[in-house]
């Protein structure tokens, strides 16, 4: 999993929540959790996971928001971190696929069928799904490690004597790296 980047600027269509609801699935992967630690432990997760955001979001709204590729092409997971996991998950789709969902949900709808039976819904509910589970797995600062969650107790954490902990994810390699005011000037200017 990384941030997703856009190269070939294919149009991509989504929201929070719509034709699909990350928040609930996340819900019942993660926890029903609503506090300020998740707000704070997500950010902090997700800058040292995958370093700065590369793209913006609501400044008056959200501190930040992740576009996070998932394992289905098209398929794209959203995080806006808040304080609750049942609002800072969303997606994005790309926009064949996204039409393809709509069409078939429109289809389902007309013939009376259920919605959740859609024959492409389940695809992508799984690749948001695995995305979710995904940002269990922890990563370090010095000997502490965490998730999306929190803390992860070391003592739970697989360790070999040659490689160290298993299944740490690896980190940013732009985690911990500030940026010059300069550059802060020149984005003003173009702000402005």
């Amino acid at each position: 999993m990384k941030q997703f980047m856009n190269g070939k600027k294919v149009k991509y269509a989504g929201a929070m929540a719509g034709v699909f609801d990350p928040g609930s699935d996340a819900e019942i992967i993660l926890g029903k959790q609503y506090d300020e630690s998740f707000y704070a432990t997500s950010c902090a997760y997700l800058f040292r996971r995958f370093g700065p955001t590369h793209t913006g979001c609501d400044p008056y709204k959200d501190l930040t928001m992740y576009r996070l590729t998932t394992q289905m092409e098209g398929v794209v997971l959203l995080v806006r971190p808040c304080c609750s996991v049942s609002t800072s998950f969303g997606y994005l789709l790309a926009g064949d696929l996204y039409e393809k969902t709509v069409d078939a949900m429109v289809d389902a709808r007309g013939q009376e069928i259920d919605i959740m039976d859609c024959p492409i819904r389940r695809p992508v509910i799984d690749a948001l799904c695995l995305a979710i589970k995904e940002l269990l797995q922890p990563v370090n600062v010095r000997d502490w490690h965490f998730n999306v969650l929190g803390r992860v107790n070391g003592a739970d954490l697989k360790y070999d004597d040659e490689e160290g902990y298993l299944g740490i994810a690896e980190y940013s390699e732009f985690a911990g790296y500030g940026i010059s005011l300069d550059y802060f000037d020149k984005f003003k200017e173009i702000v402005e």
